[in-house]
């Protein structure tokens, strides 16, 4: 310290304890001996000035808050007692109470930073919300509450008040404040020219999180406000299409039982334009739903079984009457190679199909539309779908210009550059098509030539199919526009809408059922209480009782008044509204199966079957009709299943028939001998060599042996043998035909 002037020397020069230190302790707080009060009272007017001054901006900051208006009063109050009553507590200290040197320095060093702190803090917190928590945070009680103790121009000691409200004086002996005071109020000083920069970022840390919470909040409140959006949204679609389905049901049915009656020119005309024009406001509908599910990132793809062939014919089918009518040739193709059984959505690939072949129709008044499928080898790197397929529909129609392509795939646009009017439609069917296009792992595009014609091609990506699966009922029904063979049961068909019922009863006659209706879900539940049924159709949508609350108290047993006989019984859901959501409840209340208005026979009869589990006996005219259309024998389709050519099917075949007719006599000697499990493994086997020859008579005949024959049922399986046995006589005459 030799380079520091001789005053401050003496000032930082260590001080020698007195030999007396009661006696100084004595002199110090002995107030009498002030004679220099002007520095005092300057020091104590200078201090209690900035310290309000302080408050009072730190109050005005505050907005006046009746908590900062409180911490000021507390403070002038505590700053005056230090001085008023000081002489009281002074001379009740004793010398023993006084802490040991390093940590009565501590406690200097500590309060003068308070003092000094409290005094400027507030005003690097000019936000009203942050002043009171960051500063009493940051500080602590007892900073606003400190106030040093002079007698005359020496420091004797540091009033404050704690927690508790005690007041406490720490009064050293006075060389030693003395040779700490500058010390203390320059490292007080540098300590709060250091702190400043944590509390500058303390208080950025404070307001980015302020800010942050409050975008926060903002997104929350965005988002509520989205889902509640998106809910109105899904209400409104639950209500169109069950406002629209509904009457729908009752004209589709009406105009189906009318055709099928053999009515005959104008009338048969008219009843086929009204037909169709449900059928297109139904599409339109569909549409709308499709394209809400797909915005809202809904949709998704199911994974079944089916052949190709069946699902291209059946979109072929359905377009077929409005190209005749146009006077437009259509013409399908398909190349060598082209798988024929894949696993995927084959409701949605039909769907794909029949928008892209409509559309060519829509805009071809004459000339041709020509529908190509073909294999697609690029479609292999998906382990999942290693099968790929690529689909073209061609037509000589008004083209497209070049300008109008880029945007052809964007919703409610259509080619010609209308909005929906000049040609008819919702203007989302390219849209949606590309859509699923892109969920079943393909691409789509376009070719068009103003006044040349279009080309629509894409590609999908599938699974490998399975022939026999490809082959149930459900999926012959859903492609098929004849009924589905259903057990005989008695059904519970639960409508309050006379349209619907009068509709659906005729489907379930042409079914073979026995139908009991009940208007109401309180007269299902009575009559459920009073009687035996095998299923149940429940109409969701119903005053009173709706069908949610009908399948809870038939699942809980507890009826109207009376339990039910039969809380386990078959339900299906039969209602007009088509978005999932309403699928998923119904599947959660414990109902079976979903059927979507308007109810085609098809649906209804494969729904049933799948729901009441088995394969049974249609009624007679059903057996006749499937009798007349399966073929007995298709050695075309067995050898493109096999991949094999016609000569090497026709080395195949006896061998095939001998395998079929061995296997027919080990099931007839099993169900003499009641071996049932023997007889089920013979039809088995019998039903696969069926298959591969192409003899789809004698296969549908050996599965429905082989299901009677695992059921148990002697008798049943006794007539499906007599079935069989008339199948295999005209395979083996087809055969000799051949």
């Amino acid at each position: 310290m030799h380079y520091l002037p001789s005053r401050l020397r003496e000032l930082f020069r260590e001080p020698q304890p007195p030999e007396n230190l009661a006696e100084e302790f004595r002199r110090a707080i002995d107030l009498s001996n002030c004679r220099r009060l002007k520095a005092v009272t300057w020091l104590v007017l200078s201090s209690l000035t900035f310290l309000l001054i302080a408050d009072y901006f730190t109050v005005k900051q505050a907005g006046h808050s009746s908590v900062w208006c409180g911490i000021v009063i507390l403070r002038s109050v505590a700053i005056l007692a230090c001085f008023a009553f000081f002489p009281l507590f002074g001379p009740l200290r004793s010398v023993h109470d006084i802490k040991p040197r390093h940590h009565l320095v501590w406690k200097m060093y500590t309060y003068f930073f308070m003092i000094y702190t409290s005094a400027i803090v507030g005003y690097m917190f000019p936000l009203k919300d942050s002043i009171g928590p960051m500063y009493v945070f940051l500080l602590g009680p007892s900073a606003f509450l400190a106030m040093p103790v002079r007698q005359v121009s020496l420091l004797i000691g540091i009033g404050w008040i704690s927690l508790i409200g005690a007041l406490f004086l720490f009064v050293p002996e006075l060389s030693l404040v003395k040779h700490h005071l500058i010390n203390a109020m320059v490292i007080s000083w540098v300590s709060f020219a250091v702190a400043h920069i944590g509390y500058r970022a303390a208080y950025r840390d404070f307001m980015n999180r302020k800010v942050i919470e409050g975008k926060n909040r903002q997104l929350r409140e965005a988002h509520a406000q989205v889902l509640d959006a998106s809910r109105a949204k899904s209400d409104f679609l639950a209500t169109v299409s069950h406002e629209i389905r509904t009457p729908m049901n009752s004209i589709l049915g009406m105009t189906e039982v009318a055709l099928q009656s053999g009515l005959q020119g104008e009338l048969r005309e008219y009843i086929e334009t009204a037909r169709e024009s449900a059928l297109h406001l139904l599409d339109v509908i569909t549409d709308i739903l499709d394209f809400s599910r797909i915005e809202a990132r809904r949709l998704r793809l199911v994974s079944a079984h089916f052949d190709l062939s069946s699902v291209v014919n059946s979109a072929m089918r359905t377009v077929k009457l409005h190209a005749e009518k146009k006077g437009v040739a259509l013409e399908f193709e398909s190349l060598d190679g082209t798988p024929r059984f894949l696993k995927g959505d084959p409701v949605r690939l039909r769907q794909v199909l029949i928008n892209l072949l409509n559309n060519a129709i829509k805009f071809t008044d004459d000339g041709y539309i020509r529908l190509t499928v073909s294999s697609w080898p690029e479609g292999g790197d998906d382990p999942d779908r290693p099968v790929g397929v690529r689909f073209s529909v061609k037509d000589s129609g008004t083209g497209i210009g070049r300008e109008k392509i880029r945007t052809i795939f964007e919703a409610f646009t259509q080619g010609d550059g209308s909005s929906s009017r000049s040609h008819g439609g919702s203007g989302l069917g390219l849209s949606i098509c590309k859509s699923l296009v892109d969920l079943m792992g393909g691409e789509i595009r376009v070719q068009s030539e103003k006044g040349v014609g279009s080309e629509f091609s894409f590609t999908s990506r599938f699974g490998e199919g399975n022939a026999e699966r490809a082959n149930e009922p459900e999926f012959v029904a859903a492609f098929s526009d004849t009924c589905i063979p259903v057990k005989r049961s008695n059904v519970l068909l639960v409508d309050d809408n006379p349209l619907n019922v009068k509709v659906e009863k005729l489907h379930l006659e042409r079914l073979g059922m026995r139908t009991t209706v009940a208007e109401s879900g309180a007269k299902a539940l009575m009559l459920l209480a009073e009687h035996d049924f095998d299923i149940v159709l429940m109409d969701l949508e119903m005053p009173g009782m709706d069908g949610h609350e009908t399948t809870r108290r038939i699942r809980s047993g507890e009826g109207l008044g009376r339990p039910v006989r039969q809380p386990t019984i078959p339900i299906v859901a039969i209602t007009a509204h088509a978005l999932g959501e309403i699928r998923s409840r119904c599947a959660r209340e414990g109902m079976n199966g979903f059927v979507t208005k308007p109810v085609g026979c098809g649906d209804l009869g494969a729904t049933m079957q799948q729901v009441l589990g088995g394969d049974w006996q249609a009624p007679e005219e059903q057996k006749r009709h499937e009798v007349e259309s399966t073929p007995v024998l298709d050695l075309e389709q067995a050898a493109s299943m096999l991949d094999i050519t016609s000569e090497e099917m026709e080395y195949l075949l006896p061998n095939a028939i001998s395998e079929v007719s061995l296997k027919f006599e080990l099931a007839e000697k099993g169900v003499q001998a009641g071996l049932l499990q023997e007889v089920a493994l013979q039809a088995h086997t019998l039903k696969s060599v069926a298959a591969s020859i192409g003899a789809e008579m004698t296969r549908r005949a050996a599965v429905r042996l082989e299901n009677s024959a695992r059921q148990g049922d002697h008798e049943l399986s006794r007539k499906r043998l007599a079935t069989l046995r008339v199948a295999i006589a005209r395979l083996e005459v087809a055969v000799k035909a051949h």
